[in-house]
């Protein structure tokens, strides 16, 4: 649809609880818990029919009864009830809702019903946002929102974060307080009967308070609406995705979690290349990328430069650079003679440069200095490894002076725990992104070359339509939308490939025979 409306559910006045609850172990105590802990400065009204008062604020029998009519309503209450607390929502006046409550499309085909319910009676009332059903909630630090049943609060930030598993939710927002990464947005979409990821790239996108988005990604209910936000943002605000069910035991896995089919991976990485979306595969990744490309601009190329005070080091790096399909820079004569009137006599000679063990500060950032400057290196990456003679705080220091008005990307791998921990800390606040292992710092860099590819994709121009293509438009919008009002999720195999064929996409043509010898005369044909 779009962001209209969205501003109901991200910053509201007035917030319902319908379904609040005193019992410790329900999903309506802990959201009106977390709602009310958190800090929010806006009304809170807890809506239950058996209570005055809930967690000792007063409470209402039903939605009529509230005072005023709240600008979001969070329904925790039997998904049988949902429909018509949508319906009473709707004539108070409440446009936002977010629906916590499970047992929709997710479940089977009782459950498809009632959520068609639950969209039918949204359709009512013009202007009504659903996020939602079976979802963890929404959690807006910047407001002191949190519409939730998350164990915890996440610090503030600049990361805008939208999942499909609302249990990954949980364990990201442990491990990001952990962290100390904070959020502009923190949302869990479920099943996605209304509010989509396109909606939500959209929203953050246009959010000053938000510099990247992270994607936990199942399926794609909207794919022309996400590709459209996705490329309209992905210029200006790094979009890192990670996409589960990429194979078929995953995805029908994927299935049974949201009721949302998974689709063909190498679909969802075409398709994430063309609107300039980096892509990782790992969790542990997520952070450490949207972080990266937040702060660091891309590189013009993958020619990677490696200066380290140990000979190891930089092999293992070189071979995790190879594995990746990156390459190692081709120093220059003038940048050879340079490093070679910088450094003793038994330096490495090549790439990576090894400045040797007993490598003070100052030599370390004089090798990075000149390297910088070679026009065959697209970016540096520099190791330390800490030895008795290296001061791995004041190299850090030193290190991060010379890469201040680089022009290229300036990675470091501070080798080691306790004795690297502050170097650490002061590339951090400098802005250059730090790694205790060189692999890590290499993956990091070829996430900065692919989505440097991927922009460049994204700024391509599609070939153009050929002039004598005509679709029937009308024909198809009513076969689709026949397919639609039979509750159909899933196309067959014959209306998909006719559906391919209107647009003039080649298909193979299947043909039907019912025995052995049938299948033999129709292979002739």
């Amino acid at each position: 649809m779009s962001i209209r409306n969205l501003d109901k559910i991200f910053e509201p006045h007035r917030v319902a609880v319908i379904g609040a609850s005193d019992a410790p172990t329900s999903v309506g105590y802990t959201v009106l818990r977390n709602l009310v802990g958190s800090g929010f400065r806006g009304v809170v009204y807890p809506v239950n029919p058996k209570r005055e008062a809930v967690q000792g604020i007063q409470a209402y029998k039903d939605i009529p009864s509230l005072p005023h009519a709240p600008d979001l309503a969070v329904i925790c209450t039997p998904a049988p009830s949902v429909p018509e607390l949508v319906r009473q929502c709707g004539e108070a006046g409440t446009m936002g809702l977010v629906i916590i409550s499970a047992g929709f499309r997710e479940i089977g085909a009782e459950g498809r019903k009632l959520e068609q319910m639950v969209r039918d009676e949204q359709r009512k009332f013009k202007g009504m946002r659903i996020l939602g059903p079976n979802c963890l909630g929404i959690i807006v630090p910047g407001i002191h929102l949190n519409a939730s049943f998350a164990a915890a609060s996440p610090a503030k930030g600049n990361i805008g974060f939208i999942s499909q598993s609302g249990a990954l939710c949980t364990s990201v927002l442990d491990w990001a307080l952990d962290e100390g990464i904070g959020f502009s947005y923190f949302v869990s979409v479920g099943n996605m009967l209304d509010v989509s990821m396109g909606d939500l790239i959209d929203y953050f996108g246009s959010a000053t308070e938000t510099r990247s988005i992270i994607l936990y990604i199942e399926s794609i209910s909207e794919a022309r609406e996400f590709m459209s936000a996705a490329r309209a943002f992905a210029r200006t605000k790094p979009i890192v995705a990670f996409k589960a069910g990429r194979f078929t035991e995953s995805a029908q896995a994927a299935a049974s979690h949201t009721g949302a089919m998974a689709g063909v991976d190498a679909v969802y990485e075409a398709a994430f290349q063309r609107a300039g979306i980096e892509r990782i595969f790992q969790v542990e990744d997520m952070f450490d990328c949207a972080e990266l490309l937040a702060r660091q601009q891309p590189p013009k190329g993958d020619r990677l430069a490696i200066i380290t005070n140990a000979g190891g080091p930089g092999v293992m790096t070189t071979d995790a650079l190879i594995e990746r399909n990156g390459k190692l820079a081709n120093i220059t004569d003038d940048t050879m003679k340079q490093l070679n009137d910088l450094l003793p006599i038994c330096w490495s000679h090549g790439n990576p440069v090894d400045v040797l063990g007993d490598a003070p500060p100052d030599r370390f950032a004089k090798a990075v200095e000149i390297v910088l400057k070679d026009k065959e290196v697209d970016a540096v990456l520099v190791i330390l490894t800490p030895q008795a003679m290296t001061d791995p705080t004041a190299t850090a220091q030193a290190v991060g002076k010379a890469a201040a008005h680089a022009h290229k990307p300036v990675l470091a791998a501070w080798m080691g725990g306790r004795v690297v921990a502050e170097g650490m800390q002061i590339f951090n606040a400098a802005g250059i992104p730090s790694y205790n292992t060189p692999e890590k710092a290499v993956r990091a860099f070829m996430h900065l070359v692919s989505y440097a590819r991927n922009l460049e994709i994204l700024h391509e121009t599609p070939k153009d339509m050929p002039l004598e293509f005509t679709l029937d438009r009308q024909r198809l919008r009513g076969v689709f939308d026949t397919i639609l009002t039979e509750g159909e999720e899933i196309l067959s195999e014959n209306v998909s490939k006719a559906f391919l064929e209107s647009y003039e996409i080649p298909v193979t043509k299947p043909l039907a025979a019912r025995s052995a010898d049938e299948a033999v005369e129709v292979s002739h044909r």
